[in-house]
């Protein structure tokens, strides 16, 4: 997660990890029960250990490293071990709740048995290689943490709550009927920013990619393409939108058109996993 100004750090698009190596206090990382967030104990400038993913945020209780990562991208399960390994924390909070804990680990599991231990197929469905590396992030948080003997916090609130507060959003908003007839979109604001952050994520594709992408994707999302077409466009993507600016942008657009289900997804959520290690 990356920290804004106003204290409140945000995701990417894709439901990204917070996954925070904590040296210090640790032991304040361990509680259950949301409390309101100290919004001024974040620093408004963090010390930027890696401009745009990870961010350095010194405190007196101890250092916290906050790591940006895209759940589906292979990389950011390599950049959490990695910055777990350079800092040998005493806690790593990762953006699970008991719930996503239990299921990740038996899924895990599961490919570990099926897969004899070695490395799955390149190959498969659009949908299969889209969600490959799914939560690549949030499994070596977890099990680099307990390979370092370091305390694993399950920062993030019960994902049973998180649904009913979504579902309780959508129907204030009169379900993807009132999504389709909200203003922002009816009136056509959301058209400007929406090209204006797509211009931006273009620019920053490969040239091969960037030249026709809607043909690549399409494609890629038939099985057409061959071999892990979709696996590529997937991670590439992903690293593309490893970035604060577009992030911001993004979150700000979906404001715009439904500001109660980015509250219940988003930014409650970050306030619950803020609390969770401060």
């Amino acid at each position: 997660a990356s920290s804004f100004p106003d204290g409140r750090s945000t995701h990417t698009m894709s439901s990204a990890l917070s996954t925070m190596a904590v040296r210090g206090a640790a032991s304040r990382c361990l509680q259950t029960a949301p409390r309101p967030v100290a919004r001024a104990k974040l620093s408004s400038t963090p010390t930027v250990a890696r401009p745009g993913v990870v961010s350095l945020l010194r405190r007196s209780e101890g250092d916290v490293f906050l790591v940006g990562t895209a759940h589906v991208s292979e990389k950011s399960g390599f950049l959490v071990r990695s910055v777990i390994d350079a800092t040998n924390p005493r806690a790593v909070m990762v953006e699970l709740c008991s719930e996503r804990a239990v299921a990740l680990k038996a899924q895990r599991s599961q490919e570990r048995s099926s897969s004899g231990g070695g490395a799955s197929s390149a190959t498969g469905s659009p949908w299969e290689q889209m969600t490959r590396h799914y939560a690549a992030d949030m499994a070596a948080g977890l099990e680099h943490a307990e390979a370092h003997g370091a305390v694993v916090v399950l920062g993030d609130r019960r994902q049973s709550e998180t649904k009913r507060l979504a579902q309780d959003a959508l129907a204030r908003m009169g379900g993807l009927q009132g999504l389709m007839t909200n203003p922002a979109i009816q009136d056509g604001r959301v058209v400007a920013p929406l090209m204006s952050t797509w211009g931006r994520v273009m620019a920053r594709l490969p040239r091969e990619f960037a030249a026709d992408p809607m043909s690549l994707m399409a494609g890629g999302m038939a099985g057409g393409g061959g071999g892990n077409t979709a696996e590529k466009l997937t991670q590439i993507f992903a690293e593309v939108l490893k970035d604060r600016a577009l992030v911001r942008e993004m979150v700000d657009i979906v404001g715009m058109v439904t500001p109660d289900l980015l509250e219940a997804l988003l930014h409650s959520r970050d306030d619950f996993m803020v609390s969770s290690v401060l």
